[in-house]
C-alpha cells in the first residue's frame, strides 16, 4: 500500500514516498482538483530512501491530506 509522507518542517514543503509515481499521482490530482501547479519534480531521496518532492504554493493541510487519502 503507498504512503505518502509530509514534511511541514521544511520551507518548501516536502512530500516523500517509496515510488516517484506515487508523488505523480498525487500532483495530478492536486492540479486537476486544486489547480496547483508549483513544485518540484520527484527526485531520489539520497537521505532517507524513496523519492523526494517539494511543493512551491501554500496548501491547506487538510485539503492535502485529503488527496493523500484519494490518491493511496
Amino acid at each position: 500500500m503507498p504512503h505518502i509522507r509530509v514534511d511541514w518542517t521544511q520551507d518548501p514543503v516536502s512530500l516523500h514516498a517509496e515510488l516517484a509515481e506515487e508523488l505523480e499521482r498525487l500532483f495530478a490530482y492536486l492540479k486537476q482538483h486544486h489547480g496547483l501547479k508549483k513544485r518540484s519534480i520527484p527526485m531520489p531521496d539520497r537521505e532517507n530512501g524513496g523519492y523526494v518532492a517539494f511543493l512551491y504554493a501554500p496548501i491547506d493541510p487538510r485539503v492535502l491530506a485529503q488527496a493523500i487519502e484519494e490518491v493511496e
